[in-house]
Parts: structure tokens; C-alpha cells; sequence
């Protein structure tokens, strides 16, 4: 069920108090607005306990332009965080991994729609970009205990740990610098891997309190020990490498597909037995005798060697299927693996393509010929066999 009372209807009283150290504080009703929560609050207990809002005056005597005594508490989670300082966003629930969608900070003004932002908020959310890049290469986050966990031959846990003072510690541009060296799709997971690896060099033998503060004073050397590693990685890596893997795959591809015409070309042989040669065989019958059982087996074996070659082209067709299938899992994992490469070798995979067409067209002209051939082989058996073969069984 929605809430009664809204975020932003709070953030327009917290935004014309003048806090007290008691914690209630004088509220100008500058609009329309304000005075119709500031009522609301009073004839719905629900609003009153969500936005946690009391007027200590008669809500029937306040009018715009008047500044009134009003309690106010923290409002529910799922409303806001109403702060005293950024200490107090920070420590809030999941507050040291995830920017809160509403937030005030009644030190300062400071709220999460805040633009431009202040420099404070601009360094909270570099401290929340780093704990986003750490967290994409730990094993996980568990954003219950606010922990990153790594593995390196053993676990390691970073509890993300830091307060408001903290955040000037934090150098935004080595964190922009950790996120450009770990930018592209090329090699994402290696990328990943390294910065795991750094991050277990860096933090090993320190408290696990302050490892958290250890790497977000030295996203510097986190950025470079990604940058250096990724180099060293890479410099195994080559275009030249990737065409001739490219290449090769491809020539095995087409030596396979190239097979399945191969296996079935001695019974192409056959094709012209099948059709001309076996109507050649036929002999005219007028009664029944060894001609006419004659005439049956070779159009019998006609349609027997019909049916065997279309087993066979059957047999192939479902092999270029299953090569097209291993075709289309390699362009994948290279589309995957080297985004960037994949228009260069494009081509290639279309030229294998073409060929399983051509190839299965093949395969449906042959079918279609040894079809044809059998029929034309019985409509011969038809015209020069006058009798009922089967007639002469009884």
C-alpha cells in the first residue's frame, strides 16, 4: 500500500526548519504544501508515524506565512534518511555501498536531489564508485556485513568501513583513473582478475578495519597495478594470433563440410543405375513368368537404392546442422570475448555460412533426383508390364 504522505513533501518542511538541539524546530509555512502536511499529519496516524511529524500547535490556527513548532523524528526507510551530518547517511543502512534514493542533511542543507552537488557529495559518491568497481572484482559483496570478500590462494575479506571525515582522504581522480583502466569488453575478466590480485597484494598484512581506507588511499596504485598488469597480459594477446586461430577453425570447418559431400559420392555413382540403366533393364510382359518377377526386383531396387541415399543425405544434412551449431558457438564466444574485433572477422564466418547453404542445396537436389529416378523407373515398370505382378502369386 503506497505511503500517505510523500518524500518530497517532507524534504519542503525540512528544507524551511530551523533545527533545535531538542529536536523539534521552528517550521515557516511558506506554501500551500507544507500546510497540508503539516494537517495531514494530524488526522492520519499513519502519515504522523511514517513521516514521524507533530505540530505543537493546533493545526486549525496555522496559515501560510506562519512559522510554527514542529517535533520531528527520523521518518521511515523506505520515505528517507533525515541526517544530522553525512555521518549519519553514511552509517544508514546500506548507506556505505548504495547511495539512498532520499536523503537531508540538516547540517548542511544537503540533499539528494542537491545540484550542483557539493563537494561532500560529490566525494561520497567517488567512495561508492570504488566500492562498485571493487565489488565487480571480488568473489562477492555481502551487502548485509557491507563486506567485500576476495580469493587469493585464501580468503579475504575488506569490511567497507570508513565515516565522513574519510571521505577527504579519497582521491576522486584515482578513483576515475581505476574505473578508465578497467573500461572495454575486451578482456573484461582478466581486467577483473588483476585488480582482484592487486587488491590482495595491497591489503595483505594490513588490520582488516582499516583495509577498506588502505585501498581508497591508494586507488592511485590500484589504477597502475591494473594498467601495468593488463599490459603484461595483453602483450601476450595479438590480432595476428586471433586471425590465425580464426583461419584455422575455419579450414576445419570446411574440410567437415566439404566431408559430408565426399562420404555420400560413391552412391551418387549410382544415380544413373537408378534411372536410365535400370529402365534399360526392363523387358515387356504379357503373362506372368521370370520377366515379370524380373521387372519387380529392378524397380523394387530402384526405390531401395532411393530410399538408402536419401538416408544418407538426411544423415549429412543433420551433420551441417550440428557444424552450423559449432559455428554459431565460436562467433559467439568471439562477439563475447573481442567485441571490437568481431566486424573484422565477420566475413569469414559468412563465407562458411554460404557454403552450408550451397552444400545443403546439394543435398535437396540429390534427394530430389533419386526420387525421380525411382518414379520414372516405375512409370517404365508400368508401361511394359501388362500383368498384375501380384496376380501371379495366387
Amino acid at each position: 500500500m503506497a505511503s500517505p504522505i510523500s518524500w518530497q513533501s517532507m524534504l519542503a518542511i525540512y528544507q524551511n526548519a530551523e533545527w533545535r538541539s531538542d529536536g523539534s524546530a521552528n517550521v515557516h509555512i511558506a506554501d500551500d504544501g507544507i500546510l497540508e502536511t503539516l494537517r495531514l499529519v494530524e488526522i492520519s496516524d499513519r502519515a504522523a508515524f511514517e513521516a514521524d511529524l507533530n505540530p505543537l500547535v493546533d493545526p486549525t490556527s496555522m496559515i501560510v506565512g506562519q512559522t510554527v513548532p514542529v517535533r520531528i523524528g527520523a521518518p521511515q526507510l523506505k520515505l528517507g534518511v533525515l541526517a544530522e551530518d553525512w555521518n549519519g547517511v553514511i552509517a544508514s543502512p546500506e548507506g556505505r555501498i548504495r547511495e539512498r534514493a532520499n536523503y537531508y542533511i540538516k547540517g548542511d542543507g544537503t540533499h539528494s536531489g542537491s545540484t550542483p552537488p557539493p563537494e561532500m557529495m560529490v566525494r561520497y559518491r567517488s567512495m561508492l564508485k570504488l566500492v562498485s568497481l571493487l565489488s565487480r572484482a571480488a568473489l562477492f559483496l555481502d551487502v548485509q556485513r557491507q563486506t567485500l570478500v576476495f580469493y587469493k590462494e585464501r580468503r579475504i575479506e575488506v569490511p567497507v568501513r570508513y565515516v565522513a571525515t574519510d571521505l577527504r582522504l579519497l582521491d576522486p581522480e584515482g578513483v576515475h583513473n581505476l574505473e578508465a583502466a578497467l573500461e572495454g569488453t575486451v578482456h573484461a575478466e582478466q581486467r577483473h582478475a588483476i585488480l582482484a590480485d592487486a587488491v590482495g597484494a595491497l591489503v595483505e598484512g594490513q588490520p582488516s578495519e582499516t583495509r577498506f581506507m588502505y585501498l581508497a588511499q591508494n586507488t592511485g596504485e590500484l589504477s597502475d597495478r591494473v594498467t601495468e598488469g593488463y599490459k603484461l597480459f595483453a602483450s601476450s594477446f595479438s590480432y595476428s594470433k586471433i586471425r590465425g586461430d580464426i583461419e584455422t577453425a575455419q579450414s576445419d570447418y570446411i574440410a567437415r563440410i566439404h566431408k559430408t559431400f565426399t562420404d555420400i559420392q560413391g552412391q551418387l555413382l549410382g544415380l544413373p543405375v537408378a534411372t536410365v540403366v535400370v529402365a534399360t533393364q526392363l523387358r515387356p510382359v504379357a503373362s506372368c513368368g521370370l520377366n515379370a518377377w524380373t521387372n519387380l526386383a529392378v524397380a523394387g531396387g530402384a526405390w531401395l537404392f532411393a530410399f538408402l541415399l536419401l538416408a544418407s543425405c538426411l544423415n549429412q544434412w543433420l551433420t551441417l546442422n550440428a557444424i552450423h551449431t559449432d559455428i554459431e558457438r565460436q562467433r559467439n564466444k568471439l562477439n563475447r570475448e573481442f567485441h571490437e574485433l568481431d566486424q573484422i572477422f565477420s566475413g569469414s564466418f559468412g563465407t562458411i555460412a554460404n557454403r552450408l547453404c550451397w552444400h545443403r542445396v546439394v543435398l535437396l537436389a540429390i534427394s530430389a533426383v533419386a526420387i525421380g529416378g525411382a518414379v520414372f523407373a516405375t512409370i517404365v515398370f508400368r508401361a511394359v508390364t501388362a500383368v498384375d505382378v501380384l496376380e501371379c502369386i495366387k
